[in-house]
């Protein structure tokens, strides 16, 4: 780990990782769910976009029991990279692959015959056994079956040497958007229904797992063996509406599902070094398709960052970053590579000076909510999206005097 200060002169664009707020979150959600709750991290789709080994290695060592990843060949790189402990792969996972997943010591979910006879051949011929956790239909409708098909691939797997029937899952369909959680109730009753008939089918004490980052924070009910805790163990909240439920539970507005408000902290901050510094003519043109024109004389700071890593182009005239502490309003359209940013208001700006586009400089402060909102878009694809090209640094907070 590194300091802000240290981070190489040479790089154009870059993510921070606060190992720090990482390592808060994680222990927030430990104290949330307990003990004797399986403790799992989301970490696919490069852990949010944060990072997947740096991300991953700062939650197991601050607690997690579980890495949750979306694919094989995420379960693949934290193993290269000397991950230990459970890999839980939600994701698909082609037949003809089971030998990798063997391999790589991962659970995984399943719904179909198939896969789980490939798994049986596999993990026969390495010596060893392969835990499945069976996904429930309760009305999320993606990945799933319904519970009469369920059984039947639990007398399957049961009946196959190298499988073990270890747990059960499902997805929430709208537990982060809205703060009417009858339709989650419903689909936590048709969980423990399951439950209950894999219990009767001889799998004797099945991982029920269901609670996103959501419903970990709102309803410990929903906790079952296994939490799978998301976007919020990056220390941002699913929604708006979460945050209310949380704030305020009540029969009225949440069900009557009880809240946790914790101190989340936001990790991720994205920062670049300012290419060059220009003057625009009063009504000179900006950008492709000269879509903004210069009122007055302008100061603008050309950022080498554009879409392609990431910044979306529906920030274009929309988006702000901070320079030197002060907002600096997008001018014209991102470009595939870099974005123009009027800096006319702010004395005393030059080529290697740095941006932030998601983070906190002095007193100003642009999160990942702020940008979702300006793009019409959600948290999550703000953050995730950050192409993989730009480097994520872990770095470490200034020692408290």
């Amino acid at each position: 780990m590194i300091s802000a200060a240290e981070i190489d002169v040479d790089l154009l664009s870059w993510v921070e990782l606060d190992m720090d707020a990482l390592t808060n979150n994680m222990r927030a959600f430990r104290d949330r769910v307990g003990p004797d709750v399986r403790l799992g991290v989301v970490v696919k789709s490069d852990a949010y976009g944060h990072g997947l080994v740096p991300a991953s290695r700062a939650f197991r060592d601050a607690g997690a029991d579980w890495l949750i990843v979306n694919s094989l060949p995420e379960a693949e790189l934290l193993r290269h990279a000397g991950a230990d402990g459970p890999i839980y792969i939600v994701g698909r996972v082609p037949p003809s692959a089971a030998h990798r997943v063997v391999a790589a010591a991962a659970r995984l979910i399943v719904y179909d015959a198939e896969l789980i006879e490939a798994l049986s051949a596999a993990a026969v011929a390495a010596g060893t056994t392969v835990a499945i956790h069976i996904k429930i239909e309760t009305g999320n409708h993606r990945q799933g079956v319904e519970l009469e098909d369920a059984l039947a691939l639990v007398r399957l797997g049961s009946s196959l040497a190298g499988i073990e029937v270890e747990g059960l899952s499902t997805h929430f369909a709208d537990i982060e958007d809205t703060t009417d959680h009858g339709f989650a109730s419903r689909q936590l009753a048709l969980l423990e229904e399951a439950r209950q008939a894999f219990v009767t089918c001889g799998v004797l004490q099945p991982i029920a797992n269901a609670a996103n980052s959501a419903a970990t924070l709102l309803q410990p009910r929903t906790h079952g063996g296994l939490v799978r805790v998301g976007i919020a163990a990056y220390g941002l909240w699913p929604s708006s509406e979460t945050r209310v439920a949380a704030r305020a539970p009540s029969p009225e507005l949440s069900g009557g599902w009880g809240g946790f408000f914790p101190a989340l902290e936001p990790a991720l901050s994205w920062r670049a070094r300012i290419a060059q510094v220009k003057a625009v003519p009063r009504g000179g043109w900006i950008g492709y398709g000269r879509t903004y024109r210069a009122t007055h004389a302008t100061t603008i700071a050309i950022i080498p960052v554009g879409y392609h890593e990431g910044y979306d182009r529906r920030l274009s005239n929309l988006g702000h970053v901070l320079v030197a502490g002060e907002r600096a309003p997008v001018r014209g359209r991102i470009c595939m590579n870099m974005m123009m940013v009027d800096v006319t208001h702010i004395p005393g700006v030059f080529a290697g000076d740095v941006a932030t586009l998601i983070g906190r400089d002095g007193d100003e402060r642009v999160s990942a909510e702020d940008v979702a909102g300006w793009m019409g878009t959600i948290n999550y694809e703000v953050v995730s999206r950050i192409h993989p090209s730009v480097p994520r640094i872990a770095v470490s907070r200034p020692a408290q005097r």
